[in-house]
């Protein structure tokens, strides 16, 4: 996998991006961390960005498996894990499937089902069967935003959308729709912090309620003039919330 990496003092903060994006999602929160001497990555998701050519399993538990490996094999357990979006449910995974492998936990802008299956699956089969270009991946990318970016925005992150491989949006796509984690959250005992955006269609505050409800102790914040992407939209609101919670207890 393509890592962003910045050395720091551990434990070590793995973020995870969500659907059809790249670790340039998270470079803004790695820059702050590195900035507070703390270690921190940002791996691309085997067929997105950098690692558009890893092989799969493209499914929310291989990405989990894959990240747990990366994690064994940099001697970097336990970490503090942060996920967004798809990436979100992916650490969900990893912190169910990998409990020991992750000491602190930040789920942003996702949830732990997914409200429709049925229509999502529907998209990712049109996605199949479509050309992988500006015009089918744009809807994605302008679909993450509460208030519209700048234009050259836009076509920075619909550029890293365009680095994805068809085969793992569509893959990712379908094992998303039907990852369901709900059930089991109850298990998880590590600190947890759940953050939404206000204005998020995808994933909204009351998905992230039903975590918070579910994970003992998880709190939940709420930030205004938001959509799916909170760190990206509202960057000094989220990282007030963020940071705090991810440099405790050092």
């Amino acid at each position: 996998m393509h890592v962003l990496e910045r050395d720091g003092r551990g434990p070590a903060v793995l973020c995870v991006h969500g659907y059809c994006q790249s670790y340039e999602y998270w470079r803004p929160t790695v820059e702050r961390l590195k900035a507070a001497g703390v270690q921190a990555m940002a791996p691309d998701l085997p067929g997105f960005g950098g690692s558009a050519g890893a092989a799969g399993p493209y499914t929310m538990e291989g990405y989990a498996d894959a990240l747990a490996a990366l994690v064994k094999s940099r001697a970097l357990e336990p970490i503090v894990l942060v996920g967004g979006s798809m990436g979100g449910v992916v650490a969900q995974h990893l912190a169910l499937r990998h409990p020991t492998r992750v000491s602190r936990l930040l789920l942003v802008a996702t949830g732990a089902y997914t409200a429709d299956p049925a229509g999502a699956m529907a998209k990712a089969d049109a996605l199949a069967s479509s050309a992988w270009s500006p015009e089918t991946v744009r809807p994605i990318v302008e679909g993450f935003f509460h208030s519209r970016p700048a234009e050259v925005e836009i076509e920075r992150l619909l550029a890293i959308a365009l680095q994805a491989s068809q085969a793992a949006a569509v893959d990712a796509a379908r094992s998303n729709a039907n990852s369901r984690t709900l059930d089991r959250l109850d298990v998880i005992a590590v600190p947890t912090m759940i953050i939404q955006g206000r204005h998020d269609r995808a994933r909204t505050p009351e998905h992230g309620a039903e975590m918070r409800d579910r994970i003992p102790g998880a709190q939940l914040a709420v930030i205004e003039e938001a959509g799916h992407t909170p760190h990206l939209e509202q960057p000094r609101a989220f990282h007030e919330i963020a940071l705090p919670f991810l440099l405790a207890g050092r």
